[in-house]
C-alpha cells in the first residue's frame, strides 16, 4: 500500500508562478522580468566587506541571535528611526530574515490557527495563499479594481481598493489582513 508522503494541508499549493515563469524563460531563452536575477557582480565595497567578515575570526562564524545579529539590528534601528520619525528598539522591533518567504511563513505559522480567515488584496505576492493554507487558514480575496473613468491605458495609480468591498469580507473568523504596499506585482501604493 502506497502512502502519501506530503501532508494533506499542502495539496493544491504545489504551483508557483515565479518557478513556472523562470522555467519558461530558461526554456525559451527569454529575458526573465519576473524576478531580480542580477547579471553583474556585487559592487567592490560589498565584496570587500564580505571578505572582511569572513576573515573576522571565530566570533564571526557562530550562530547568532535568531532575530538578527545585534550589530545589524542596531544599525537598522538607527537608520529606520530617522526615516519613520520615532525611536525603534533594535532588540524588540527589528526582525532580520533570509527573505520575504521565510518571514511571511513564520509570521503566518505564529498567528493563524485552523479555520482562521486571512484577507488578501488581489493581485498578490505568490506566497500569500500557500502560507495561509500551510497554517490551516482560509484565504479570502478582495481585488483592486480600476478607478471609474480611467482611460484605456492604466497605471498603478488607477487601481483602487473599495473600502465597502473590503469591509464586506470581514467575519468573526477574520484573523488578519495582508496589505502589501507598494503592491507586488502592481507597484500600487495603497491609499486607504
Amino acid at each position: 500500500m502506497s502512502r502519501k508522503l506530503h501532508a494533506r494541508r499542502i495539496e493544491g499549493i504545489d504551483k508557483n508562478t515565479c518557478v513556472e515563469f523562470s522555467q519558461l524563460a530558461a526554456d525559451y531563452k527569454a529575458v526573465n522580468l519576473g524576478q531580480g536575477f542580477p547579471d553583474f557582480s556585487p559592487p567592490h565595497f560589498i565584496q570587500e566587506a564580505f571578505c572582511k567578515a569572513l576573515n573576522g575570526g571565530f566570533s564571526k562564524h557562530q550562530y547568532t541571535r535568531a532575530f538578527g545579529h545585534p550589530n545589524l539590528v542596531k544599525i537598522l534601528a538607527k537608520f529606520f528611526s530617522r526615516i519613520v520619525g520615532r525611536e525603534i528598539d533594535p532588540m524588540e522591533d527589528i526582525l532580520v530574515s533570509v527573505g520575504a518567504y521565510q518571514a511571511l511563513f513564520c509570521t503566518f505559522q505564529a498567528l493563524i490557527d485552523e479555520g482562521d480567515e486571512v484577507i488578501i488584496v488581489e493581485p498578490f505576492f505568490d506566497c500569500y495563499q500557500p502560507v495561509v493554507m500551510m497554517a490551516g487558514g482560509t484565504a479570502i480575496y478582495v481585488p483592486l479594481k480600476p478607478r471609474e473613468g480611467c482611460g484605456p491605458v492604466l497605471s498603478s495609480a488607477d487601481w483602487v481598493l473599495s473600502p465597502e468591498e473590503l469591509a464586506s469580507k470581514f467575519s468573526p473568523r477574520t484573523k488578519a489582513i495582508v496589505i502589501n504596499t507598494p503592491n507586488n506585482p502592481l507597484g500600487k501604493v495603497k491609499d486607504l
